[in-house]
Parts: structure tokens; sequence; C-alpha cells
């Protein structure tokens, strides 16, 4: 997910109280610092991924694998700072604090090039529903408590492995990369260190609710009125 200000409707979005927007500039967000909400793979898992990664970028691009314990899935970016906000980040703490969710079942099963800038990501052919679900209630939480977050055109959960890698073959289908995300991550994402400063991680409970469906999941009668049933036209107007 990249972290964009598009149009004016997602720059308001960062406008809130006891926030400072005239330090909201309109520059390009990928040169700057970014304040992200995370799942992030266990480190077995992680070290397993950057080592396929590592071994499909031979001889195919020049670009390194992303280093294992910085692979993750964006899944809200809350803006683009110069230096960490402390203010902003003790009220995100105590609002993610007070979120309950249960864990999501998180799978990839294939790869491709992701991006206007062609970077080498894994995905699921499938919906991951429960991943969805956890962003649409991390965001309600947010907007419950004033804070900000970027809105997304679109959301797509992925790992991105290389970086502006190129054109290139994506890595083979092979054993799925899966695990159960038990917590997600607030981070402070150095551009250009490569580097993520961990600001707070939130446990997710199965004792929590489930997750409310998503609308495509939603299944609505064949035939909301049987055609036997309906009144005969003729009949009702006499």
């Amino acid at each position: 997910m990249e972290c964009e200000l598009t149009d004016e409707r997602a720059l308001r979005q960062l406008c809130f109280d006891g926030l400072e927007p005239q330090k909201i500039r309109r520059v390009n967000p990928r040169f700057r610092n970014k304040l992200l909400l995370l799942l992030k793979p266990p480190r077995q898992l992680a070290e397993r991924m950057f080592a396929d990664a590592s071994h499909h970028a031979l001889g195919r691009t020049t670009r390194e694998a992303y280093p294992a314990e910085l692979l993750h899935i964006t899944l809200l970016c809350l803006g683009c700072f110069e230096t960490i906000p402390h203010g902003l980040t003790s009220r995100l703490k105590a609002a993610m604090g007070a979120v309950s969710a249960r864990p999501v079942p998180v799978i990839f099963d294939g790869s491709a090039l992701f991006g206007n800038r062609n970077s080498l990501v894994l995905r699921n052919g499938g919906d991951q529903p429960e991943i969805h679900a956890l962003v649409r209630l991390l965001q309600r939480a947010l907007r419950q408590a004033n804070l900000p977050y970027i809105p997304a055109p679109s959301f797509t959960p992925h790992i991105t492995m290389i970086y502006s890698c190129g054109k290139m073959e994506p890595m083979p289908a092979g054993k799925p990369y899966s695990w159960l995300a038990s917590n997600f991550e607030l981070v402070f994402s150095h551009n250009g260190e490569t580097r993520h400063e961990s600001l707070g991680r939130f446990a997710l409970s199965a004792k929590a609710d489930r997750y409310e469906p998503l609308e495509s999941q939603l299944h609505l009668p064949h035939k909301l009125i049987d055609p036997r049933k309906r009144p005969n036209r003729k009949q009702s107007e006499r």
C-alpha cells in the first residue's frame, strides 16, 4: 500500500484537533518518513521469505531483497512526518490499545510485479476478508478518536520483497507463506534508512467478536419475492 496524498479529501483527512496542519505540505510522500500500522510475519517465516527472494533475485536484478526484519503488510498509513509526532503517537497508542479484534489468518500463495516501479510482491489470489475487516475496524477506531489516516482508493494485502526491481519473472509458486497474525504494530518508517522504529504492538484476541462480513460476502435471497406470490396486477386494479 502506497502512502499518498492524492486529492483534497485525503489532505483534509489529516487535519484534526491537536495536529499542526500548517506543516502538512504537498510533497511526494515517497521521500518522507511515514507512520504506519502493520502486520509482520513471524521471524522464521520472514527469514524464509527473505532467503527465497534473495535466491530469486540472483541474475535477474541488481536490487537486493528487503531485509527479513522489515517485511510487512501495510494496513494503514497514518501520515508523513519529518520526525516522530510524539503527541499524536500517544493518542494513537491509546486508541489502538482499546481495539478489540480477533487474530487474522494470512496466506500468500503467489507473487507478482506491483506498482509503477515494478516491485516484486507476495500476494494471494483470494480476498483474505479478515484482513480487510481488520482494516475497516481500525479505520473506525481512528475516526471515533478523531485521529488521522490517509484513505486509500483500494487495498490489496501484499508484502513487498524487492523494491523497484524492474521487469522480471515473478517467483515461482511453491509452499504458501502463511501465519495467524496475533498482533499488529505501530511503526515509524525512516525513509532512506531501511529502518522501522517500533512505537507500539497491540494484541489481537480470540475472545473478540467475529469480524463483520464484507459487503461482497453478504448473501441476498435469490428471489426476494416468489413470482407465484406476487399480486396479480389485474386483480389489484379491480
